[in-house]
């Protein structure tokens, strides 16, 4: 690329217009990456690449990079939409796809990843780096430009539908993880996206109910993941959704789209929509939003329709321009115009299948261990039993856009193999959850070659959601009488479009909660194994010896979860969402725990963690809770202040126990100004130990995450004297200084 080949004057503009994002704050981010998972800055030669295309552009040419194609014969590879390049000008297809745990191609076998919340659990920006980046590889073999996969809605309410494509409920976890993945994704030429922008963390009601919350608590709380992985990752695109905000659908709702994301952050990519979000032409378009995603049948960004809009004056040419170039620009900064994805590549899937082993060995958390019932000793127990979930036969997913709809057995879902729909039928559309071939039995036979492990439960392949029977539960208990350990897999799901959960307590099947509390009355060593994409509810807490939240853990599932079981791997996941003790305790439920369609924030900034905290409530495991097979000290805090309002917490970390493992020191401030939570996550660093190592731990926190929204002068003010609180959880505070 030769910039002096390009007239002076267009130079000038491009220029022009990235100073004006950096000058406007865009690059004030609150939260920055490590320096090694930087992106890329602002790719000036881009900006003025695609200002000479556009110029060459015709009408017609210019209208068809807005409007994406929908229509499954007409989509290559079983993706999820294209745009149709320009060839006269050198411009390419480009294909994009579903990518939350892997490709969504519907016609191409791909891989399973683990569930986007198990890779917040891991609480390991540089794993979600490789996280991204290694779906997008298969991405690219696969013949796909654009990933549609960055998702972080807040888990205000813990039974939200899509809660296991999300990462939490901590609007700082969630902008660190999505940025870090942002920029693995891009780094291997595939344009990333973040959605749903914004206050869209609901399905009750998501096509067009109102999400309604004050600009303090919008700003503090559920823009800010969308901010920080604007500014840190620098995605291509940003996908508003389905509901209202405010009042507005958000796809023509020019305060989110224009006001904050690209004026006050300068984002410089495009604003693209969900499926059939958009309601309007020119509103849409004059708010800020640069392509529509077609899903039928009503459309609203046509050549026909924009044509029409500019002849009456109803939008501008410079506006469509603008649209236009941004395209461009991202397509040419992230590598994808000059280097198009081709597919057609031979895929790997054994390396794949071992890195979604190890994502998942990472992910995993461990929430109870008496008397050190984990790790099992594989010479050391010669009966094992392993109830319920189908641990026999696969390992649970979510469903809806955020799974992978060909497992790599070939199998469409819900049409044969091990993937069990609810209902009858075989649509392009995944039922609400599905079932990978990857056993736990298996895997634990492989580890405990001498031991005698055997099954029971549901085996019923083609009614899978039914409760279990009487003679199950009597089956099951039999078992773990005459066994060393039991070992029950309980399942909780979970999927787009499908509405919330009606409670936290285990369904489908129902029963669940009895098979447990039988299984754990008849053997004391009975170890939990929960695969969910939401908080559960456990009324046997406390008649289990272990339990292990394996969130969806995806192809390797079943290997990771015998690898935790038996210590070759040492557990190191924290929660990134509460676990309440009753549905009763969270901050959504009301009086009768009623999903209102037009949802009221009238909680504020006290949700999640915060929630729980401020009403003096006991969750059942608090948020960035998580056990291990050793145990870490804290020690030496000191807190420092820079001149430019920076603070430092600086602190040791020892592991005083017998086994090498890692733990998260987490970061956490008390704000004093009205309103406030009485802490929030700041900052954190996972760091590996071996027995008896200690390492220093220093943690930086900028002006900004020490700051509020101040609505009176509609911007963040900063806030000195806070108290720093240094803890293995939000509640398990080992340090702290005022």
């Amino acid at each position: 690329m030769r910039i002096a080949r390009w007239p002076a004057a267009a130079l000038m503009v491009a220029l022009a217009a990235t100073t004006a994002h950096a000058a406007d704050g865009g690059n004030d981010s609150p939260y920055p990456l490590p320096p090694q998972l930087k992106a890329a800055g602002e790719d000036f030669g881009a900006h003025v690449r695609a200002d000479m295309l556009v110029k060459r552009m015709t009408l017609d040419e210019k209208l068809q990079m807005i409007h994406s194609k929908y229509q499954m014969a007409d989509v290559p590879g079983g993706g999820a939409g294209y745009i149709q390049g320009v060839p006269r000008l050198g411009i390419p297809d480009l294909n994009m796809i579903d990518s939350s745990t892997g490709s969504g191609s519907t016609s191409q076998p791909s891989t399973t990843f683990p569930s986007t919340i198990g890779l917040a659990a891991s609480w390991d920006p540089y794993l979600a780096h490789d996280f991204g980046a290694v779906i997008a590889d298969q991405l690219r073999e696969q013949g796909f430009g654009m990933g549609l996969g960055g998702g972080t809605d807040l888990a205000r309410d813990p039974r939200g539908g899509r809660l296991f494509e999300y990462l939490g409920e901590d609007p700082v976890l969630s902008g660190v993880i999505l940025a870090a993945r942002t920029v693995g994704t891009q780094q291997q030429k595939v344009i990333a996206t973040i959605k749903h922008y914004v206050l869209n963390d609901q399905e009750t009601g998501r096509n067009g109910g109102n999400s309604q919350a004050d600009e303090r608590t919008m700003r503090e709380l559920y823009l800010l993941p969308f901010e920080i992985a604007a500014k840190e990752g620098r995605p291509g695109s940003v996908m508003c959704s389905y509901n209202r905000v405010n009042g507005i659908y958000a796809c023509e709702n020019p305060h989110i789209l224009t006001d904050v994301l690209k004026n006050d952050w300068g984002f410089p990519g495009q604003v693209q929509s969900d499926w059939g979000a958009p309601q309007s032409t020119a509103a849409s378009i004059n708010a800020g939003l640069d392509e529509e995603e077609d899903v039928g049948p009503t459309v609203y960004l046509t050549p026909d329709l924009v044509k029409q809009a500019l002849a009456t004056h109803q939008i501008t040419e410079k506006r469509l321009d603008d649209m236009v170039r941004r395209k461009l620009y991202v397509m040419i900064s992230a590598g994808v115009f000059d280097h198009p994805a081709k597919g057609g590549a031979t895929i790997d899937f054994a390396k794949y299948r071992a890195f979604t082993q190890s994502a998942e060995e990472q992910s995993i958390v461990l929430l109870k261990n008496d008397s050190n019932q984990l790790p099992l000793a594989a010479h050391g127990v010669n009966k094992i039993a392993v109830i319920g979930g189908h641990a026999d036969t696969a390992v649970l997913t979510g469903g809806g856009s955020g799974n992978t709809r060909d497992p790599v057995t070939g199998h469409f879902s819900g049409c044969g193999g091990l993937v069990f729909p609810r209902q009858t039928g075989c649509g392009w559309w995944p039922n609400p959850w599905m079932t990978i071939p990857v056993p736990i039995v298996k895997a634990i036979q492989q580890l405990a070659p001498s031991a005698q492990v055997s099954f029971a439960g549901n085996t019923d392949q083609n009614q899978p959601y039914r409760n279990y029977t009487q003679q199950e539960i009597d089956q099951a208990v039999a078992l773990a009488r005459q066994s060393d350990v039991a070992i029950v897999v309980v399942t909780q799901e979970g999927g787009e479009d499908f509405g919330e959960l009606e409670s936290l307590s285990l369904a489908n099947p129902s029963n669940q909660d009895q098979l447990v509390e039988a299984v754990a009355q008849a053997n004391p060593h009975t170890v939990v194994i929960v695969q969910s994409g939401n908080p559960v509810l456990m009324p046997w807490k406390d008649q289990v010896s272990a339990i292990i939240e394996a969130w969806y853990p995806g192809e390797g599932g079943g290997q990771a979860i015998a690898n935790v079981l038996f210590g070759k791997v040492n557990p190191s996941g924290k929660l990134p969402v509460t676990f309440p003790l009753r549905d009763q305790d969270t901050p959504t439920w009301g009086a009768n725990g009623t999903i209102p369609t037009d949802p009221i924030y009238s909680e504020g900034l006290d949700m999640g963690y915060r929630w729980y905290d401020a009403k003096n409530i006991q969750p059942m495991f608090e948020f960035g809770y998580g056990l291990s097979y050793t145990h870490f000290s804290y020690s030496d805090l000191s807190v420092k202040k820079g001149p430019d309002h920076t603070l430092t917490a600086t602190f040791k970390v020892r592991n005083d126990g017998h086994v090498a493992g890692a733990e998260t020191a987490e970061v956490y401030l008390g704000v004093n100004y009205n309103g406030e939570p009485p802490r929030r996550l700041v900052g954190w660093e996972k760091i590996y130990l071996k027995p008896g190592e200690a390492k220093p731990v220093r943690v930086t926190v900028t002006e900004r995450g020490q700051s509020v929204w101040d609505t009176a002068h509609n911007g963040w003010k900063y806030v000195p004297g806070s108290a720093v609180y240094v803890g293995a959880s939000s509640r398990d505070i080992r340090l702290q200084s005022r």
